[in-house]
């Protein structure tokens, strides 16, 4: 969800970074995808997917309908138990108002996990929601004070333990207000704004917001924390540079992420160690490239570039799978795709199209019990969005 913004040249980096193409040999054809059936559901988007424990697999993002000339949108969730399980809807509260979303979910056992969504005006803070195991409660997230906003939201969470969890997003924050001097819109304003980071860490009792250094000149998307003293958090910067925080326990510093682009961003973190973390996102070749696939790897020393097939358009989202990573992205046309890395070799997973370019967005990618699972959501017949859940590329 990382915005994409004015491009600026930057120096190339030095490190060396072999093409590598996927051709049309290299595509899983017995990549058998199942779409899952989904009555009484209705108009949605699905924003991700999570794995609860060995057999559960939680699908997030919100319900949409029809009111006149307003699409109010209702939290849901959707789980489904075992390989022959049928999915199923778990009831989340309800928005403050008729307008919200759930960016992000992520469980640390099936009694314990997080949703984390965006600012709420009429409750003043940012909405998130706790899972007991029995039912989602609403639990306010702060904002920051004196500060007039424009928009905030939270757009990642990582639960590492029942009082510590962290979460990141965004403000964007307003600079000044002015008439306008439209005369078609008689009566508006013109707002200069500006967009910060914004970090949050649950200690058991309540959310806190985090300082970052230059949280003015950043923007946070993904955030996973291994332990109290090693919590990453990747983003990108004000100049469009893919950008990497670390905190280790005392406090927070920025580590280099070597790149052969001249802009980028990082837009999620999956991690199997401290020795083992990934990240991906999209970078731009030059000022009129629209973007590829930006995967990096940490070793427990430095960060490095991982080389994606040239095909390969932005990236999504990531998830962690036996022997590499699955990336869920589009290609520059809308072309979704998914594709993985397996024992150093890449492979396209061939994940159908939905006909027509720009009809069908894929927004995650997590690894299941059923294999790779990919959420998103399809252009409906009535006009409202239709959800997505393909299950296969084992």
């Amino acid at each position: 969800m990382s915005g994409m913004r004015r491009r600026t040249r930057a120096a190339v980096t030095a490190l060396a970074v072999a093409a590598v193409t996927l051709s049309a040999a290299t595509a899983h054809a017995d990549a058998r995808w199942a779409a899952a059936d989904l009555p009484g559901v209705g108009g949605a988007m699905l924003y991700g997917a999570t794995r609860v424990d060995a057999d559960t697999t939680w699908a997030y993002g919100v319900g949409v309908t029809q009111e006149g000339r307003t699409r109010p949108t209702t939290p849901l969730l959707l789980a489904r138990d075992g390989d022959a399980g049928a999915w199923r809807t778990i009831p989340m509260a309800a928005f403050d108002g008729d307008s919200g979303r759930i960016n992000s979910i992520n469980a640390r056992s099936p009694k314990d996990a997080w949703a984390v969504g965006d600012h709420e005006e009429g409750r003043g803070a940012i909405h998130t929601q706790h899972w007991d195991g029995t039912a989602w409660r609403v639990v306010d997230a702060p904002v920051p004070e004196g500060l007039r906003l424009a928009g905030a939201g939270l757009l990642d969470v990582s639960v590492r333990a029942s009082d510590d969890v962290w979460a990141v997003g965004w403000l964007v924050v307003v600079d000044s207000e002015t008439p306008s001097t439209d005369p078609n819109k008689p009566g508006g304003t013109v707002q200069e704004t500006h967009m910060e980071a914004l970090v949050q860490h649950w200690d058991g009792e309540a959310w806190h917001i985090v300082p970052v250094p230059d949280a003015t000149s950043l923007s946070t998307g993904s955030v996973t924390a291994l332990a109290a003293d090693d919590v990453w958090i990747s983003g990108y910067t004000s100049e469009d540079q893919p950008m990497m925080l670390h905190y280790d326990g005392r406090s927070w510093s920025r580590v280099p992420v070597p790149y052969d682009g001249v802009n980028g961003e990082l837009v999620d973190l999956e991690a199997r160690g401290a020795r083992d973390v990934w990240a991906a996102g999209r970078k731009l070749n030059d000022d009129e490239d629209r973007g590829h696939a930006l995967l990096a790897h940490w070793n427990g020393r430095s960060w490095k570039q991982v080389p994606a097939p040239a095909a390969a358009g932005r990236a999504n989202d990531l998830t962690l799978t036996p022997g590499g990573v699955a990336v869920s992205g589009h290609q520059p046309d809308g072309t979704p795709y998914v594709m993985r890395l397996r024992d150093g070799r890449w492979t396209n997973l061939a994940v159908p199209t939905g006909g027509t370019a720009g009809g069908r967005y894929v927004s995650g990618v997590a690894w299941t019990a059923q294999g790779v699972t990919v959420s998103g959501n399809d252009q409906g017949a009535t006009g409202l969005p239709a959800p997505l859940l393909l299950t296969g590329g084992r």
